[in-house]
């Protein structure tokens, strides 16, 4: 097996993992965000702060670090959202 072949289980497994990730944590904040801004911007940090020391510890596990990347880059993409999104709702 080659690291080519790798790539190619991989990257999709990451791919997949942020485009979930990304809609979980983007849906649940803006659903927070109904309610209070502030609410959503820290209970978003505490979620993710929380699961990141577990999360960045799977990295280490041959089988586990796809979905992590994929984790990673889906909070990335999903604080971002969120933060356009409140910024042209105020």
């Amino acid at each position: 097996m080659t690291d080519r072949d790798v790539y190619f289980t991989g990257v999709p497994i990451s791919v997949l993992v942020a485009i979930l990730a990304a809609i979980a944590l983007t849906a649940f904040g803006s659903a927070l965000a109904d309610i209070n801004v502030l609410l959503a911007v820290g209970i978003n940090l505490i979620v993710v702060g929380g699961a990141a020391p577990t999360v960045l510890r799977w990295r280490k596990i041959p089988v586990w670090r796809w979905p992590v990347y994929g984790v990673c880059v889906g909070a990335v993409i999903s604080f971002v959202a969120l933060g356009i999104s409140v910024a042209t709702t105020v």
